[in-house]
């Protein structure tokens, strides 16, 4: 033990002069990413602007991706609040957070994942709640019914002119709101 002593004491000296080298993080005049040990101007760089803070959920959580809400959404309308959030990111990611997954296959995910990418791709028009039997129209007394689908409308991908309507299902499942194709 005595003989690794002297080896310690000079990583613990080595290690302070190892931290203070820093990393100049720049982008090339064609645009392209420069990671250094010299300063941006010495290479005719300039130093590449800050990423943008994270966006907080209608929750108030925020994550390195945007917003997710730590457990799940457990009315239709924070529901509708996340998935209208994922939209208007048109963070694939953050949209599929909000599916229900529960029983999909690799082939299926694969799939889905595709449609909710081609979904978050185009512009959000609306997202609303929508109901098989309108919550005015329920019967005298009887508690209005929760909506079944969550209908979104969005401006047509790449300049393509028209709307495109989505009606998402929704299923309840484990105390949670769940979207569904």
């Amino acid at each position: 033990m005595p003989r690794l002593a002297p080896l310690f004491l000079l990583l613990l000296l080595l290690a302070p002069a190892a931290q203070a080298q820093a990393v100049h993080r720049c982008v090339d005049p064609q645009g392209r990413s420069v990671f250094s040990d010299q300063p941006c101007a010495s290479q005719q760089a300039r130093p590449r602007e800050a990423p943008k803070p994270p966006a907080a959920s209608a929750q108030g959580f925020a994550s390195g991706t945007g917003t997710t809400a730590p457990g799940c959404a457990r009315t239709p309308e924070a529901l509708l609040e996340g998935v209208r959030g994922a939209l208007e990111a048109r963070d694939v990611n953050r949209l599929a957070t909000h599916y229900h997954w529960a029983g999909t296959g690799a082939r299926a995910g694969r799939y889905l994942m595709d449609e909710l990418e081609a979904i978050a791709a185009r512009p959000l028009a609306t997202a609303e709640l929508a109901w098989d039997t309108p919550p005015d129209e329920a019967a005298a007394g009887a508690p209005p019914a929760p909506p079944s689908r969550l209908r979104i409308e969005q401006f047509g991908a790449s300049g393509a002119a028209g709307a495109v309507r989505t009606e998402f299902m929704l299923r309840r499942h484990a105390g949670c709101w769940w979207i569904e194709l």
